[in-house]
């Protein structure tokens, strides 16, 4: 299948315990929408004001992510939801989903309402959290990945270094790595390549300031490790499989 992608639009999380998950999300300073309604989302600061930007999370066998590809014109399973904002408002979220496609999961969308998601309420963190600039996947195969990704998407690809590879078909970037590229870059917190692979395992945030968002992981006995260029990285067992990346909005931190 081939689409003309406009950029990620967000990751389905899928894992056994969403709940769970929330609640350790949540422990990491993210706010989440409202608790009580199916699937909760985190939420951050669209790149364009028609495409939204977050993390779903369902319920599911064994953890895994998806990518959905946002397109502007799309014929598939319309699906909705309501949330209740602080104001006691209800937001009725509605998207357009298309087939799942593989190796690496994704699937076309259409999202009919981008502004909920891009309320101040649900896209404030307390850790800093700004925007989604990276999904991370590892790949036996990087490079014919890329280029395969890139012709069903009509993106733009190119090999940042030997196991790295880059596609981009909007404000987020596509980073897919061998597997020892990634355990090599991500070796602060000891990461291991998932043996199921194609698999998304980890998304890279724009933060504030570094500094402020570790004291808030510490006070929370939440591990972390350091990475060059004030990277901040939490292993994906703290958040059920996802690995999550803070980069300082401004670069390094003197």
């Amino acid at each position: 299948m081939k689409i003309s992608a406009r950029d990620i639009d967000h990751l389905v999380f899928a894992l056994s315990d969403p709940d769970l998950a929330a609640s350790r999300l949540e422990q990491m300073g993210f706010t989440l929408t409202p608790d009580g309604t199916e699937p909760r989302c985190v939420c951050f600061a669209p790149h364009r004001d028609d495409i939204p930007s977050y993390v779903e999370l369902v319920p599911g066998d064994a953890a895994s992510v998806s990518l959905a590809m946002n397109v502007a014109e799309l014929q598939g399973e319309e699906r909705s939801h309501t949330w209740e904002t602080e104001y006691g408002d209800q937001l009725e979220v509605r998207t357009v989903v298309g087939e799942t496609q593989g190796p690496l999961p994704w699937c076309p969308v259409r999202n009919e309402t981008p502004d909920f998601f891009s309320e101040p309420e649900w896209i404030v963190h307390a850790n800093g959290a700004l925007a989604m600039v990276a999904v991370h996947v590892v790949a036996d195969d990087p490079r014919t990945l890329a280029r395969d990704l890139r012709l069903a998407w009509n993106g733009e690809s190119e090999e940042i270094f030997d196991g790295c590879n880059l596609v981009k078909t909007g404000g987020v970037e596509l980073l897919l790595w061998s597997p020892a590229a990634y355990q090599l870059e991500y070796k602060s917190i000891e990461a291991m390549a998932p043996e199921q692979r194609p698999a998304v395992v980890g998304l890279t945030l724009a933060v504030e300031r570094a500094r402020p968002l570790q004291a808030l992981l510490r006070a929370n006995n939440v591990p972390f490790g350091l990475a060059d260029d004030s990277r901040t990285v939490v292993a994906p067992e703290q958040v059920g499989g996802l690995m999550i990346e803070f980069i300082p909005q401004g670069g390094a931190e003197a």
